[in-house]
């Protein structure tokens, strides 16, 4: 019967996998890529890719969602899903009006 050592041992851990790309037929290899594309398991030519093969579908990573989405959620070339671009433009809107109405509020008399 083989016992385990829970408390560890002094080698370094290794990965029981390899880090590699969503992309299907990417062969590109992530151990020594940023810790960035690592998490979400895509290479750096892929995350700019405006076109990816990504489980047979055409797709293309999304910045600020960090994963692949189908081609039409996007806006022509953005690297931003409409859905989160127009969140992150209203939260811009709302900065930018509080901001305004402040100044006029506290403005000169």
């Amino acid at each position: 019967m083989e016992t385990r050592d829970d408390q560890g041992s002094s080698a370094p851990s290794v990965p029981s996998t390899i880090l590699c790309c969503q992309a299907d037929n990417c062969t590109a290899d992530l151990t020594d890529a940023k810790k960035y594309h690592r998490r979400h398991k895509v290479c750096e030519f892929h995350a700019k890719a405006p076109v990816v093969i990504v489980s047979g579908l055409q797709q293309r990573f999304c910045q600020q969602c960090s994963k692949f989405h189908e081609i039409p959620e996007f806006d022509d070339m953005k690297r931003s899903c409409r859905k989160r671009l127009a969140g992150h433009n209203e939260r811009r809107r709302r900065t930018t009006g509080e901001s305004s109405t402040r100044e006029s509020s506290t403005g000169g008399s």
